[in-house]
């Protein structure tokens, strides 16, 4: 058997939010660094990630991105990612950690802003007769009680918090790949700030290397899921 005749798969294909599934990301980013651990036998040929995701967690993201970068520098072999479906936010920035990066062609991508969505109750409460005391350690712990109002400082708050996001994920995705087909001015302006982006323009800056599907390239060889 030749063991380099093998690649390691590893599909995420859901969304993370540290607010309703924080336990299940943690369960992710173990359960790939396990199984990279028992299956180390196995001289892979390559690493290949496949995503079809919204995104989510940067915090998450960059963990699992850190602990794949890892294995791939300390065994020599390369990643190649793969988008399908839907590659949002910081999906797209886990896609870019590879050697290679692929997307399907009609791919919804791009989306690199964030959202806090934000419900005034008062009156429902009001209405029903809701009394709430609101009890916390600090100022801070009083953001996004939909039950009082959100100043403009707490709004300007969020917002920056927000932009503090963005800016990480763009910078992971500038660190990530090599970009010298466009500038950054240009970047920013056509697939950063510009919602979601068609493919081609992924492929017109550098962010991606071509359209081309796990199923394509893995013709003919011994694939090991990891999760």
């Amino acid at each position: 058997m030749n063991f380099r005749n093998r690649i390691f798969k590893i599909k995420i294909s859901s969304v993370i939010t540290p607010q309703l599934q924080l336990f299940q990301i943690y369960s992710r980013v173990e359960k790939v660094a396990d199984s990279l651990d028992k299956w180390s036998i196995y001289k892979p040929e390559c690493i290949a990630l496949i995503i079809n995701s919204l995104g989510g967690s940067l915090i998450q993201t960059q963990n699992l991105a850190n602990l794949i970068k890892k294995y791939s520098q300390t065994n020599k072999i390369p990643i190649y990612c793969f988008g399908e479906d839907i590659v949002i936010k910081s999906a797209l920035g886990l896609l870019t950690i590879g050697d290679k990066a692929y997307v399907n062609p009609y791919a919804i991508v791009g989306n690199m802003g964030y959202a806090q969505p934000f419900f005034d109750l008062r009156k429902l409460a009001s209405n029903w007769h809701i009394y709430q005391k609101h009890i916390v350690t600090n100022e801070n712990m009083k953001l996004l009680n939909p039950l009082t109002e959100l100043s403009e400082k707490n709004k300007e708050w969020v917002e920056q918090q927000m932009k503090n996001q963005e800016a990480e994920l763009i910078n992971m995705i500038e660190i990530n790949r090599k970009l010298d087909k466009s500038t950054f001015e240009d970047r920013v302006k056509e697939v950063y700030h510009n919602g979601i982006v068609q493919p081609n323009v992924l492929l017109k800056h550098g962010i991606i290397d071509g359209y081309i599907g796990f199923d394509t390239m893995s013709q003919g060889k011994k694939v090991r899921k990891l999760m």
